[in-house]
């Protein structure tokens, strides 16, 4: 994975937008119960295309009907599968599980990724996306939202697509490719704890404002930041100015 170093204002720009999104969302993100590497590669596995509260209640599910996680890994796929039953994709998904959990087991058996505490997040990052059905936003989540704590920033498409609209990165942007590129921009005194609450903070902006469809832009915090849908030149002009100095 490779990183550039871009120092053309951005990174002023995404501390504003973030001083302007906790202000605006006061209280948000709530305190999470913070998970072992292991389960939150379950749990971020479990989430991709499905509503959060119905992966959490999956993962709650396997926690429930297994003693630990080798267990899951022995288990017949179908088992897990139906365990798992109301996320998207759930054959798949089951036999993406077994497969990484066999994959990350140590020498004893057991399933650890506690080896990556002694990675650099690059190479931490590498050695995740090996896995099946392991790709940034997966990475990123096991990286900064378990007692892992690196600094990796989760970006899913609600995240993604605002990024595009503040013109943070162009159109038609993969999630890989706005990794590699914001990483360098994000303020170098930000800890991964100020990481994982930028990216709830984006998220929690896409879902109920920046929506795919229709944008709230009336009630968007960052209204004379962003230039988005063209609706004036006056956020154009703003985010110019930040990024020029």
């Amino acid at each position: 994975m490779q990183f550039f170093l871009d120092m053309d204002g951005r990174t002023e720009a995404l501390r504003m937008i973030h001083k302007r999104l906790r202000d605006h969302f006061v209280g948000f993100p709530p305190r999470y119960v913070i998970l072992d590497p292991v389960s939150q590669l379950v749990m971020s596995m479990l989430g991709g295309h499905t509503y959060s509260h119905v992966s959490k209640a999956a993962h709650a599910d396997l926690v429930r009907n297994y003693r630990n996680w080798s267990d899951v890994r022995a288990a017949p796929v179908r088992d897990i599968e139906y365990i798992i039953r109301n996320v998207t994709y759930a054959e798949v998904k089951a036999s993406r599980l077994v497969r990484a959990l066999a994959l990350i087991s140590d020498e004893s058996g057991h399933p650890s990724l506690d080896h990556l505490a002694a990675m650099s997040v690059e190479a931490a990052h590498d050695w995740l996306e090996r896995l099946p059905g392991v790709g940034p936003k997966t990475a990123a989540a096991v990286l900064n939202t378990s007692y892992l704590q690196k600094r990796s920033l989760v970006i899913d498409t609600h995240h993604l697509r605002i990024l595009e609209r503040l013109q943070i990165v162009r159109p038609n942007t993969s999630i890989a490719q706005a990794y590699s590129q914001v990483m360098p921009l994000l303020p170098s005194d930000w800890s991964a704890h100020i990481m994982d609450v930028h990216h709830m903070l984006f998220k929690k902006l896409g879902q109920v404002i920046c929506r795919v469809h229709i944008a709230h832009c009336e009630d968007c915090p960052l209204n004379q930041l962003c230039p988005y849908p063209d609706k004036s030149d006056e956020g154009k002009a703003t985010l110019a100015m930040i990024t020029s100095h």
